[in-house]
């Protein structure tokens, strides 16, 4: 059948090309089909109904050579020669006078995109049409959704991706929000871009305040999407992942039970400071009756007695603060913390190497995830640097606690020493009763020099008591700190496992890697397909141009009116 765009006097070429492939062909077989590039495009409504598709079809003309294209056209045009075309039984072909690109558009008579699109528009709460949308101002909000359309044939839902670009007008368009679009300034207007990865459904939202509501057509271009990727190398990774979260999750939640554990310590530390701040206190108090007992001491035994016993509580009482202070020092420093989490099976220090070595191996595979995991993932790794972070702090505070534990250990260390040499001096004196007298004066002085300095020690207990107060709270966050980076990894445990085993995953990539043969849209006879692209467009919301009035005819003129004008002199009205 010829269709009525093919001049007559191509008609004779074409019998002749006919009767050439019919000597060269046998019979009943068809002939290949040429090598092309297709571009189908669609006119949508503004509401997203397909309202025509044809395909542009270009090959790569040679002189003399028949080129065969198959598929059920309504209507053909040679875009680029005047060379003829001949449609028969779905098989178009033509021969190029001379070489050269040629371009042929044709009209489908049925065609299913791969997608489905709708577009809905409310207006201040209330759904409207396109037309009523036309001019109006409120509350705007366009929803446009793509789902895939199982009458079309092929698998371009599944290879195609869709570029989505809408443009508004920032004079009648305020307040823009389009979740999910890239934004760019185009003089006074702003275009959103969406991107719909291949096989996957989707509903697009823009919301704006807008005045003399006007949009213009809505472009949709389809191409197909193919990634460079080393599938196994990613594989690997995959798996290296999958590993690594594993440690990292067993490494947290043993690190968690350290610190609750110390933290339990601490709790038990805090609860025993009452009893080192009233033991001091009553140090202190039993210095104050020592040196009122001094200040009327006489030369009798009975008041030799009480010397000797409020000695021996002082000295007994100092030998305890020293052992308490001693075991305070050894107990609060952060080898000691070190040693309580190795006798729970975790080691600081390989924690923190493999702390660095898990941010860094997070960030070397971050660029290789999907995006619902990198969101994750760069959690995780705040989290990791936080504890990294609080691994420091912990060693800091706990060596300067240390310190002044030290500080506290050697003083009462050095009072229990220097008191014990007192004790002995008051025994001395006990026992050599006639020089005792002669001695009151410097035992006086000393009592009053060391219930003079008592005080300092007494309110550096009260200080200690309070950092280890402090430490616990301290203490406190760091196990909730702990118990958070230990369900984040948990959680990305939980993400990661059995991740290369993922059937949705492996399609995905499977899909993306693919590099076997394009497929035709017009027709599966077409076997050379280079490439398809889908370039789809909806209808614009206008509104309708106000009508022009026409002026009233003017009155015709007499031959003296006429007189009057042509000299310019005539004025009308």
């Amino acid at each position: 059948m010829n269709l009525h765009l093919l001049p007559r006097r191509a008609a004779a070429g074409l019998l002749a090309a006919a009767l050439l492939a019919g000597a060269v062909l046998p019979a009943g077989a068809a002939a290949p089909s040429t090598s092309k590039e297709e571009i189908v495009y669609a006119n949508l409504s503004a509401e997203g109904e397909v309202t025509g598709v044809y395909v542009v079809s270009q090959f790569d003309g040679v002189a003399g050579q028949t080129i065969t294209d198959y598929g059920d056209y309504t209507a053909l045009r040679n875009m680029t020669t005047t060379d003829p075309l001949n449609y028969e039984n779905g098989v178009l072909t033509l021969t190029p006078a001379e070489d050269g690109k040629i371009y042929c558009e044709g009209t489908l008579a049925e065609a299913q995109l791969p997608w489905l699109f709708e577009l809905t528009y409310t207006l201040d709460g209330a759904e409207v049409s396109p037309e009523e949308l036309a001019g109006k101002s409120g509350a705007l909000v366009l929803t446009l959704s793509a789902k895939e359309n199982p009458a079309c044939e092929g698998d371009f839902f599944n290879q195609y991706a869709l570029q989505i670009n809408l443009t508004l007008d920032t004079h009648k368009a305020q307040n823009i929000v389009a979740p999910g679009a890239t934004v760019a300034n185009v003089g006074s207007n702003k275009q959103l871009t969406f991107l719909v990865l291949p096989g996957q459904e989707t509903t697009l939202t823009v919301s704006a305040d807008v005045t003399d509501f006007a949009l213009d057509p809505i472009s949709i271009n389809g191409v197909r999407m193919r990634l460079s990727l080393d599938s196994g190398a990613l594989t690997d990774s995959i798996g290296a992942l999958t590993d690594g979260s594993t440690q990292l999750n067993d490494g947290a939640q043993a690190l968690k039970d350290g610190i609750d554990q110390v933290k339990a310590g601490l709790d038990a530390l805090n609860a025993q400071s009452s009893a080192l701040t009233g033991g001091s206190a009553q140090v202190r108090s039993a210095l104050t009756q020592l040196q009122g007992a001094l200040a009327g001491v006489s030369a009798s035994t009975d008041q030799l007695d009480t010397l000797l016993n409020g000695s021996a509580q002082i000295r007994d009482g100092l030998h305890q603060l020293n052992e308490g202070a001693a075991q305070l020092e050894s107990q609060l420093s952060y080898q000691a913390y070190k040693e309580i989490l190795a006798q729970n099976g975790l080691d600081l220090d390989e924690l923190a190497a493999g702390n660095d070595q898990a941010i860094q191996m997070l960030n070397n595979l971050a660029s290789f995830l999907p995006g619902c995991l990198r969101g994750q993932i760069d959690q995780i790794i705040l989290l990791l640097e936080g504890n990294r972070a609080n691994l420091g702090a912990i060693q800091t505070y706990l060596d300067a606690v240390n310190q002044g534990a030290q500080a506290l250990s050697d003083g009462a260390a050095t009072l229990d020493e220097n008191y014990a040499v007192f004790d002995a001096g008051i025994r001395q004196l006990a026992a050599t009763l006639t020089d005792m007298v002669g001695n009151l004066s410097l035992l006086t002085d000393a009592i009053n020099t060391l219930a003079g300095q008592y005080p300092e020690l007494d309110n550096g207990i009260s200080a200690y008591t309070n950092a280890v107060g402090q430490l616990q709270a301290g203490a406190a966050q760091l196990a909730e700190g702990a118990a958070q980076l230990a369900a984040g990894t948990q959680e990305l445990y939980t993400q990661t496992n059995g991740l290369g085993e993922n059937d949705q995953l492996n399609s995905l990539l499977s899909m993306l890697t693919d590099e076997g043969q394009t497929q035709s849209f017009v027709s599966a006879e077409n076997t050379e397909v280079e490439a398809v692209q889908f370039a789809l467009q909806t209808e614009g919301i206008t509104p309708e141009a106000a009508p022009v009035e026409e002026e009233p005819a003017a009155a015709p003129l007499n031959f003296w009116q006429k007189l009057l004008k042509l000299f310019g002199l005539y004025k009308e009205g």
